[in-house]
């Protein structure tokens, strides 16, 4: 692979399927996954609930029964790739602009192309869960608005939820949608995401993460270890600062010869105006430290996982805090019409 550069159309040079068969006519979402058990059951109901026919999964050598439970359902695609998550590749857009790009982002870029021609795919990671509009019943309600606007993809608030204290991430993690907003019931109820009509979103306000970081004191530090003791680069220092938390993505997206998606949050064209959907990010759950530790000991998030090495002092000093996930500005989730009328949500 030294020297190769690989486009969109050489996916399958990187990855095959090695379950099920992708039928192009089927509302379809994507997502990459790696050991995922916990969250698979409630993912799979909770947007088969919301309309999505069939769901295209870049499977990462997972090794804790997700491989196998997702080859057992019929309306999953399964694919796998000899690399893995973080290996880096040399990627060239169809612009024709060249620049390393992780495997995982990659597969998120290309993996859809090979099969949904004219069609919009839906893009979520295993604990993220869509919400839709009040009164909007399926997911393909939101696909027929924007094709009838014209539009190339949807926006969306990522909105964490979270217990009212760390005591709240014992016990087993929740079997459905419906538990984990029970088990995780509160967020802050502050607009994210400010459409432009014809230019990319303005991403505003701040994600839990960032209010607990600074409210616990949780500062970046940089490590110095090996040969970095002697001399690190200015990458290597800003790789081992924050992390921002996302505050949007963009999980509908149109696959034709004009759009894309162009990365894990972005389209490469404006999305709609006037649609704002919602995406709820149990980040703050019962496998709250065990993703930490993974994270960390596979190195494969951005910048080497550096933002869970914070995580891990965060939940340090969170121990034993009452009601320390909450502030005077936290709410309990009631149902999508209040995200509609703190600005989390449009439509």
């Amino acid at each position: 692979m030294a020297g190769q550069s690989y486009r969109i159309e050489d996916a399958t040079k990187l990855a095959r399927v090695v379950h099920g068969v992708a039928d192009p006519g089927k509302l379809t979402l994507f997502s990459t996954m790696k050991n995922e058990i916990g969250f698979l059951p409630a993912w799979l109901e909770h947007h088969r609930g919301l309309g999505f026919d069939q769901f295209l999964i870049w499977d990462d050598a997972s090794d804790d029964g997700s491989f196998e439970y997702l080859s057992a359902q019929p309306d999953v695609i399964v694919m796998r790739s000899d690399l893995s998550f973080g290996d880096v590749i040399r990627y060239v857009d169809p612009d024709g602009q060249a620049r390393d790009e992780r495997v995982g982002t990659y597969m998120k870029i290309a993996l859809p192309h090979l099969f949904f021609d004219g069609a919009y795919v839906g893009y979520l990671d295993a604990d993220e869960f869509l919400i839709l509009p009040p009164g909007v019943a399926s997911i393909g309600e939101v696909v027929a608005r924007l094709r009838r606007e014209g539009a190339p993809s949807a926006v969306a608030s990522v909105v964490e939820f979270f217990p009212a204290s760390a005591d709240g991430l014992d016990g087993a993690l929740p079997q459905s949608f419906d538990a984990l907003i029970a088990a995780y019931p509160f967020y802050q109820p502050e607009q994210l995401v400010r459409p432009v009509p014809g230019s990319q979103p303005e991403i505003i306000g701040k994600a839990k993460t960032a209010r607990l970081f600074a409210r616990y004191g949780v500062e970046p530090r940089v490590e110095r270890r090996g040969w970095h003791r002697i001399w690190m680069p200015s990458k290597s220092r800003k790789a081992q600062s924050f992390q921002k938390s996302p505050r949007h993505k963009t999980p509908l997206v149109l696959r034709d010869a004009r759009s894309r998606l162009t990365g894990s949050h972005y389209g490469n064209l404006p999305p709609s105006g006037d649609v704002v959907l919602t995406v709820a990010h149990f980040v703050f759950t019962a496998q709250f430290a065990d993703k930490i530790a993974r994270a960390r000991q596979w190195g494969a998030h951005a910048n080497g996982a550096s933002k869970y090495r914070y995580y891990a002092e965060l939940l340090d000093k969170m121990a034993g805090v009452p009601d320390g996930f909450l502030d005077e500005t936290s709410r309990r989730f009631d149902g999508p019409q209040r995200l509609m009328d703190v600005g989390l949500m449009r439509w």
